[in-house]
């Protein structure tokens, strides 16, 4: 610049921009990231960088060189926005704990969001005014701070209840990385302004009317553009339609969706799945079996525990009866304690029969776990893969079908194709340079849309491999209709199917034996565990 820049042009103002912009870019993408339910850890990276680009803003905007330049409000705004995403990064931290049964770092972050979240509520009190922004930033604040004391409850209360893990200082938890999704770049405009101010004044320079394009150029284009979209409209999008329909026609006609869900899956299996499938499949009975060995594992402790103080306490009362066996008048250890040796006995074969019990379920669903985990596929993919005999006119129809909606999937990137073709074809370059071959580059003589016919021909030519394709798909959906027509009378569900349906059934059934056991067992080891 030729003068000082003012002050909201100086560096420390356009940079407090600048780190603005990209923390709201940053959130973009913090948003879509939790809209789409990506994992927890990912979303804390992003939310800490959100909290630094606040933090680098506010940095900059509280530079004495520039203190008049932003209102207290944008000030305010940012650090309280600093502290939301930092303590949003913290929570989700603490969501990527409890999965890797991290139970007392859960905790300390939780508390750490907490006091994070308390800090931007002290500083929403110095400002008085509360617009539109300032409501939604207390909104999400207040929605943050239940969630947080929410989970923090309930934290605190299993690991009160069965966790017992240690909560760590805060300045021993890991740190968070930060993620950066966005970055600054200046537009060509800014960069490079010389440059375009040489092509304006070029521009300036040119002659009056020397660029306007004849009127039958114009004409030209327009007829051409009205033949290619009729080409296109008559001859080959319109012509796919008309297959289509004549394809849907002759499928209603023969049946074919009928026969089909005739020999579709069973209702039972259908719910069966869906079952198995909202419930995370054999993952979940893993999960549920693993959280029953934790249990017993922390049973057993316990109980060896209990044993070990009962012997310390058998050998001190030996110890001390030997030394003043004459005044030492208390009955023996053994026989105040053998109730409860007794019962920590019941308490241990209690312990070792569910153990076995346990290696039983377990081997069961090493057993049925791969199939378990066909009846979770989604239904389209579980249908698929119940396989007919190839040799059998139910598996020849369903083959053709799939064969013919794949042709249909593969018109509809054909006509995609021939759009963005038609998009990008523009012939005004060849049309100029046909009307000075024509006029000599003499404006003195007149020319006529006709002119351009042979030009025209010559253009359209560029679809003739569009309309070739069309002509394949039509003599292919005809044979595939011709073979429709022999087998569709003669369905029968093959013997590969009923055993695979069978297959399915059975796996469903043991899936809920295998839950029901699991279940069981954690409600044994629970009640074992409240005795001890």
């Amino acid at each position: 610049m030729r003068m000082t820049p003012p002050l909201d042009m100086s560096t420390y103002a356009l940079q407090t921009l600048i780190y603005l912009m990209l923390a709201q870019a940053q959130e973009c993408v913090w948003q879509k990231a939790a809209m789409d339910q990506l994992r927890d850890g990912t979303i804390a990276r992003l939310a800490l960088q959100i909290a630094d680009f606040y933090d680098l803003a506010y940095m900059q905007s509280a530079n004495a060189a520039i203190q008049t330049v932003f209102p207290s409000t944008w000030i305010i705004h940012m650090q309280i926005k600093q502290l939301h995403f930092t303590a949003a990064a913290q929570f989700r931290k603490s969501c990527e704990c409890i999965s890797q049964d991290r139970y007392g770092e859960e905790i300390a972050r939780l508390q750490l969001a907490a006091g994070f979240v308390r800090q931007a509520f002290d500083l929403t009190r110095q400002e008085k005014s509360k617009g539109d922004a300032m409501v939604a930033v207390l909104n999400d604040l207040r929605s943050l701070q239940q969630i947080i004391a929410s989970n923090l409850a309930r934290a605190e209360k299993d690991n009160d209840v069965i966790y017992l893990e240690t909560i760590p200082a805060p300045t021993t938890l890991p740190t968070i990385l930060k993620t950066q999704m966005v970055k600054a770049t200046a537009p060509r405009e800014i960069i490079d302004p010389v440059s375009l101010m040489n092509e304006g004044s070029t521009m300036i320079g040119l002659a009056l009317f020397q660029k306007l394009v004849p009127f039958a150029v114009h004409q030209a284009a327009s007829v051409y553009v009205d033949r290619k979209e009729r080409l296109i409209k008559e001859d080959i999008i319109g012509k796919l339609e008309e297959l289509k329909a004549v394809y849907d026609s002759s499928i209603e006609s023969l049946g074919i969706n009928q026969i089909l869900a005739m020999n579709g899956l069973p209702v039972a299996i259908l719910k069966g799945a869906e079952e198995v499938r909202i419930d995370g499949g054999s993952q979940s009975l893993y999960d549920m079996w693993e959280e029953v060995q934790k249990a017993s594992t922390k049973n057993a402790e316990i109980l060896e525990e209990v044993f070990n103080a009962l012997d310390e306490e058998h050998e001190l009362d030996e110890s001390l009866r030997s030394k003043y066996s004459n005044v030492w008048k208390r009955p023996e250890s053994h026989q105040l304690t053998q109730q409860l040796v007794a019962q920590g006995k019941r308490h241990q074969q209690t312990l070792l029969a569910a153990q076995k019990a346990d290696l039983i379920v377990r081997g069961k669903l090493d057993t049925w776990a791969t199939i378990i985990d066909v009846l979770a596929l989604p239904k389209e993919e579980l249908e698929n893969s119940i396989p007919f005999d190839d040799d059998s006119p139910l598996a020849l129809i369903k083959s053709l079908v799939d064969n013919m909606n794949n042709h249909i999937k593969a018109r509809e990137h054909l006509i995609q194709t021939v759009k963005k073709v038609s998009n990008g074809d523009d012939i005004s370059p060849t049309l100029l340079r046909k009307a000075a071959q024509l006029t000599s580059n003499s404006s003195l003589v007149k020319i006529e849309a006709a002119q351009f016919e042979d030009l025209f021909a010559e253009e359209l030519k560029k679809y003739d491999e569009f309309i070739k394709k069309v002509d394949e798909e039509e003599e292919r959906q005809s044979k595939i209709l011709r073979q429709l027509n022999e087998v569709c009378n003669q369905p029968h569900v093959s013997g590969k199917r009923e055993k695979a349906l069978q297959n399915l059934n059975q796996a469903y059934l043991k899936y809920k034996e295998i839950k029901t056991n699991l279940s069981e067992g954690l409600k044994v080891v629970y009640r074992e565990k409240k005795r001890l």
